[in-house]
């Protein structure tokens, strides 16, 4: 990932989430997960959205990045090593996979699938080509269809 440093100063708009943020003289937990990259994602968005502003609209990796370089393009202030921290975390946190692009190891590990149902999607795809919905998903052989269901929402089909 690349991100230019002559584009990483000036107001700190980046302004994806917040660990606390003061409201009315209140301070407002954050309700963030603790894990690699909190610390600069607090840092760098520090006074504008409150958690649920982001987390409420999921994104795969590639989606992170774009939302940062967006961010970044309005000034956002955070070192090259802070903004890809960020999209980690995001990712880890809050983010999707495409599951026409995920590895095995991404699927078993984003969706807390079995290494045997992640590499039935993965042969699947290889073999049929890229999964195009919801519905051909739920049709791969040797994956349950009621664990895909509970995964909906972590699932992108970006072709």
């Amino acid at each position: 990932m690349c991100f230019h440093k002559s584009r990483l100063t000036g107001a700190a708009l980046f302004c994806l989430t917040v660990g606390s943020m003061t409201v009315a003289g209140q301070e407002k937990e954050s309700t963030l997960p603790d894990g690699p990259g909190k610390e600069s994602l607090v840092k760098v968005c520090s006074n504008c959205h409150e958690v649920e502003t982001v987390t409420a609209t999921r994104r795969t990796r590639i989606g992170w990045q774009q939302m940062t370089e967006d961010m970044i393009g309005r000034g956002a202030d955070g070192s090259e090593e802070e903004m890809a921290a960020v999209v980690s975390y995001l990712t880890t946190f809050f983010g999707k996979v495409n599951i026409n692009t995920a590895s095995a190891q991404q699927l078993e590990k984003t969706l807390d699938f079995p290494a045997k149902e992640a590499q039935a999607i993965v042969a699947y795809r290889e073999k049929n080509g890229k999964i195009s919905d919801f519905e051909e998903l739920r049709k791969v052989p040797g994956v349950s269809a009621d664990k895909l269901q509970s995964k909906r929402p972590l699932i992108a089909f970006a072709l």
